[in-house]
């Protein structure tokens, strides 16, 4: 399976970060039928048909990481593009 693993700085309070992340979950889930699910404050499952992974919410930085399924393996790129693209609107 591909992985992704991507790394967005942030310097908000965990609360505000789980916030804005459930803003994007919502879209996500919307467009892409990406679900996410809160297991604590900080740290979230997210899955879809194709791709399984995990949102940390960390002191400094938003850490996500996603395990492609072999038939995403040629959207990875696309993917990855993406989710740095809409980590960065929130956080950058």
């Amino acid at each position: 399976m591909p992985k992704l693993e991507i790394t967005q700085k942030h310097s908000v309070t965990a609360a505000d970060a789980k916030a804005k992340l459930n803003t994007l979950s919502q879209e996500l889930s919307e467009k892409c039928g990406l679900t996410s699910k809160w297991h604590s404050d900080t740290e979230a499952k997210v899955e879809r048909t194709g791709a399984t992974g995990s949102i940390k919410i960390e002191p400094e930085n938003i850490r996500v990481n996603l395990d492609l399924a072999f038939v995403l393996s040629p959207m990875k790129g696309k993917i990855e593009e993406k989710i740095r693209e809409e980590l960065k609107k929130l956080f950058g």
